[in-house]
């Protein structure tokens, strides 16, 4: 997932939340004689055999098995049709073998489930706006900020700011990048988007601000003084363009915007 950027840009990812069902490493359980079905499964109760045959799913989807995914997925969707946590793992499912229309279905029965939360919500509207529906993106998003109990909306604020900039409402995204740092002043994506913005708006003062804000909380990389190039550019500051060039060669003279700026000089 991502924004469309200016060429020198590194593409910055939406935020997809899948909250507690995604483990790493194996996953082993004890299981009947004569079958792969877990103890566990007589023992606990519906929800909670659903959401074990979830987490195996997509431990076998990151290993790159997507036979041995479904059939647990489908193991879960059997224990508990009706809970969200199921087809949020459908969709991601459907989306990581590329079954698009599949992935839209099972984020609407997400959020349509009983106990739909903004997890589902801000997952749907990452999707929508891959897919350039940008209207119907911006209301998931919004929707998942005013569910109850919703924890992660500088983050969906953020996606916001992002889709809407790769639906050309600039002086949306800008609002909505800044609510994401209203929630959290140390979002670094939201910092460089703005930076960019300001700098492409010819707000050189402003841009050279962000840029500061964005330095005291991320390491300077190759994208982030190459903003400071263009920015100082602006302003006409040599001595400036100077310090920045100076450390783009020094730290990053591999890079592309190394190699730009080394053309430039000539």
């Amino acid at each position: 997932m991502g924004a469309t950027m200016n060429q020198s840009k590194v593409v910055l990812p939406l935020v997809l939340i899948l909250s507690s069902m995604v483990t790493t490493g194996c996953v082993t359980q004890d299981t009947y004689a004569g079958t792969d079905i877990p103890v566990s499964e007589r023992k606990v109760d519906k929800v909670s055999a659903a959401r074990q045959r979830i987490q195996l799913g997509l431990t076998y989807l990151q290993k790159g098995n997507s036979e041995q995914a479904k059939a647990n997925l489908d193991r879960a969707l059997a224990f508990a049709p009706n809970l969200e946590e199921v087809h949020i793992a459908f969709a991601y499912y459907y989306q990581s073998v590329g079954e698009l229309e599949k992935t839209e279905q099972a984020y609407r029965k997400a959020i349509n489930a009983s106990d739909a939360t903004g997890d589902s919500y801000n997952n749907f509207g990452a999707f929508l706006c891959q897919q350039g529906k940008y209207a119907e993106s911006e209301k998931m998003f919004l929707k998942a900020v005013d569910q109850p109990l919703y924890t992660r909306s500088a983050s969906t604020y953020e996606n916001l700011g992002i889709c809407s900039r790769k639906a050309g409402k600039i002086s949306q995204a800008k609002k909505y990048f800044a609510m994401a740092l209203q929630y959290d002043s140390r979002r670094r994506t939201s910092l460089i988007e703005l930076t960019e913005i300001d700098l492409e708006e010819g707000e050189y003062v402003d841009a050279r601000e962000q840029l500061s804000r964005y330095h005291r909380v991320a390491a300077e990389s190759a994208t982030s003084l190459s903003l400071g190039i263009k920015i100082e550019q602006g302003l006409n500051d040599a001595d400036a363009v100077r310090r920045f060039g100076i450390l783009l060669l020094a730290k990053f003279p591999q890079s592309i915007q190394a190699k730009q700026y080394r053309a430039s000089m000539h």
